[in-house]
C-alpha cells in the first residue's frame, strides 16, 4: 500500500476484459459473499501481466483507495463506481496487496 494524497492506494484482485473504448478495463471483483462488482476504469487503474484479448478475461488487480480500515475488513473505493452499486466495497483485509 502507499500513500497518495491522505489516502492510502492498494490493489485488490479481479478478472480485467477489454472496454469499448481503447484506454477503458471492465474489471470483475468476486467478494466471498458470492457478490460480484463489476465496473468500467481507465486502463491506467489496472494491472494485468498481458491484455486481455476480444471477448476474453484476465487475472489482473485494479487500484483502490483505503477510506476505512476495520478489524477484519477494510472499506475501499473503486476508481470509478460499480456498474450495478456505487465505488465503495468492503472486503476482507486480505484481498489487499
Amino acid at each position: 500500500m502507499r500513500k497518495k494524497n491522505s489516502m492510502t492506494e492498494a490493489t485488490i484482485s479481479c478478472k480485467v476484459s477489454l472496454g469499448m473504448f481503447s484506454n477503458e478495463r471492465g474489471v470483475l471483483v468476486e467478494l466471498p459473499d458470492g457478490r460480484k462488482i463489476s465496473a468500467i476504469v481507465d486502463k491506467r487503474h489496472v494491472i494485468v501481466d498481458e491484455d486481455p484479448k476480444p471477448g476474453a478475461e484476465v487475472e489482473g488487480r485494479v487500484k483502490v483507495s483505503v477510506v476505512e480500515p476495520r478489524k477484519d475488513s477494510i472499506i475501499v473505493d473503486l476508481p470509478q463506481p460499480g456498474l450495478a452499486e456505487g465505488p465503495r466495497l468492503k472486503v476482507p483485509k486480505t484481498f489487499l496487496r
